[in-house]
């Protein structure tokens, strides 16, 4: 197609063929074929996902499940300041009517002042 893709679009297409990084050609040794029958469910699960080549798609959902829960983190903090900024801007507005009131009696007061 004469098309500029990235590594990473290359390297996804071909582990969705069945080319893992990790174990390319699907070849397990004679002794490993032993150890493999008398290895522990998990052991096993884990070389069978390795040799249908989900490992790289296992990693990837790890990774961006922390990603998730930093943003998610983020997110918490961000509403937390939202809410002090809200409190705050309340604040801030009845301070400013008082203080609206206060100029208002205070300019009645100067007028009463001068013509007294």
């Amino acid at each position: 197609d004469k098309k500029n893709v990235t590594k990473t679009d290359v390297m996804n297409l071909l582990e969705s063929a069945g080319f893992s990084r990790s174990n390319p050609y699907y070849i397990v040794k004679q002794g490993c074929i032993n150890q493999m029958a008398v290895a522990p469910d998990s052991q096993r699960l884990k070389l069978l996902r390795e040799v249908a080549g989900t490992r790289g798609y296992d990693e990837r959902k790890e990774e961006s499940l922390g990603i998730l829960k930093e943003t998610e983190g983020k997110i918490e903090k961000i509403d937390e300041f939202l809410q002090y900024i809200e409190e705050r801007l309340k604040t801030l507005e009845e301070e400013k009517e008082e203080l609206k009131e206060y100029q208002k009696w205070d300019r009645l007061r100067l007028c009463v002042d001068t013509t007294a």
